[in-house]
């Protein structure tokens, strides 16, 4: 494919990413493009800092996922 074609193709699916997802692939991006350019990703924002807590509190209250489960929604998620 050329680069024209691989564009196109990544605008079509971002185009296909539901609502309430795309700031969760915008970040991707974001971090993918930091990478690409050797920037030091910002692991100490309020954002990634209020994820954190509520991943802590998720955990103290046992909500937790398996790993076959998270296996087996990514797994679903990718094929889509």
């Amino acid at each position: 494919m050329s680069t024209l074609e691989l564009r196109t193709e990544v605008l079509r699916l971002v185009n296909e990413v539901d609502a309430d997802r795309i700031e969760d692939l915008l970040s991707s991006i974001r971090a993918f493009v930091a990478e690409e350019q050797g920037h030091d990703l910002q692991t100490d924002t309020p954002e990634i800092r209020a994820a954190l807590n509520e991943s802590l509190r998720q955990v103290s209250k046992g909500e937790l996922f398996s790993n076959k489960d998270v296996i087996k929604e990514s797994r679903e998620w990718l094929s889509k």
